[in-house]
């Protein structure tokens, strides 16, 4: 943080300004001692402390005790108090109802899922969703009552209001209002596959900065864009959605895999089984299986040739498959791009768009935290936003 952050302004006004600087800079780092804070933040010493003071009396930060080493007084380190509060992710998809509880800083404590249909009603499908996050409250031992903000992944064309806008996975999806639902004082919604980007370009192995085509594979198939680092929703938030085109059937291929397993697995396995008899070697799973990847390949060959990325990313609940999936995808993409970008699975599997939906709501704290709009930070409880 810069010097600007004192400039112009009654007490007041500069005081919020100087918390946030503060409160920004021990976050990041996790933990600092007061003269890397009065080093980073560009503020004097005197207000450093008297900041520090003030968000340790309103539970924003901790002092932590220090090791004492040699003779004087030990140097004083503050944190961020990450436990404060949570953050819900929900993946709620045409199958499954998918969680995961962060703390403020992004840390996973608890995940859980429950079965649902295609066929489910509207209503019993959020219920399930509060029964997913009350799943993962309890397997955290936190109350729910302390879980600031929700994100919501889900299948379709989510507005920005956070209502489902069309949804072709789910009967009675479309007109859902999911921000609206929830009760938590901050709720935030998008399209499954662009969470599940998200959550690759935060937590994914890749490099954060390249653009990448991100594949999400699974019972629901979907594209994605990270461009200069940025996720790219487009101007509706409908970037990359080519579940309409007539060249691409992603749904179709999905019988290619279901077709050579016993007809008595269930339908949500299928695909799984598929997989596995292709590792065993099975000649008509392969054969299944490089059928499934031409049909991947040509949507992704279109994202590609549009926006040359470095990265293409197999995700989604598939990626898991990816010592037999990957190869022939690989082959089908050169046989249809100009240059093909280096291939990676992720290795978030199938939490990877409740993790992208917690990593939406952990930003929409932030902007609520941390902007000088906001005016002064309160004392923290256990509904502080």
């Amino acid at each position: 943080m810069g010097s600007s952050v004192v400039d112009g302004g009654d007490h007041s006004r500069l005081r919020q300004l100087n918390e946030r600087a503060v409160l920004a800079s021990v976050r990041a780092a996790g933990e600092l001692r007061v003269a890397q804070i009065v080093e980073q933040s560009g503020l004097g010493r005197t207000a450093v402390e008297e900041v520090l003071s003030s968000l340790v009396t309103r539970r924003w930060l901790v002092e932590e005790s220090p090791a004492i080493r040699g003779r004087g007084r030990p140097a004083r380190s503050y944190r961020f108090r990450a436990e404060a509060g949570y953050v819900a992710g929900l993946d709620i998809g045409a199958f499954s109802v998918r969680g995961v509880l962060t703390d403020l800083d992004g840390r996973m404590l608890a995940n859980a899922h429950r079965s649902v249909t295609p066929e489910t009603p509207r209503k019993q499908r959020l219920a399930t969703a509060d029964r997913v996050i009350a799943d993962c409250a309890r397997e955290a031992g936190v109350p729910v009552a302390r879980v600031w903000a929700i994100g919501a992944g889900t299948t379709g064309l989510v507005d920005a209001a956070g209502t489902v806008v069309r949804a072709n996975a789910i009967p009675d999806w479309g007109g859902t209002d999911l921000a609206g639902h929830f009760t938590a004082q901050l709720v935030v919604a998008d399209n499954d596959s662009q969470l599940a980007a998200l959550a690759e370009q935060r937590r994914g192995g890749a490099d954060h900065s390249a653009d990448m085509v991100f594949l999400h594979a699974g019972r629901r198939t979907g594209l994605a864009l990270v461009l200069d680092g940025q996720l790219r929703r487009g101007a509706f938030g409908a970037a990359a959605d080519m579940s309409a085109l007539r060249g691409v059937a992603w749904e179709a291929a999905l019988e290619y895999l279901h077709a050579v397993v016993p007809a008595e697995i269930p339908t949500v396995d299928k695909a799984e089984r598929a997989f596995a008899a292709a590792h065993d070697g099975d000649r008509a799973a392969r054969t299944a299986v490089r059928k499934y990847a031409r049909a991947m390949a040509v949507a992704a060959a279109t994202a590609i040739a549009i926006v040359d990325p470095r990265l293409l990313v197999l995700g989604g609940a598939f990626s898991q498959a990816a010592d037999v999936l990957l190869e022939p995808l690989a082959d089908e993409l050169e046989r249809l791009c100009p240059r093909v970008p280096e291939l990676h699975a992720s290795a978030l599997g199938s939490l990877c768009v409740a993790l992208g939906a917690a990593s939406l709501a952990e930003d929409a704290i932030n902007a609520r935290l941390l902007s000088p709009s906001r005016g002064p930070l309160p004392q923290l409880s256990a509904r502080s936003l």
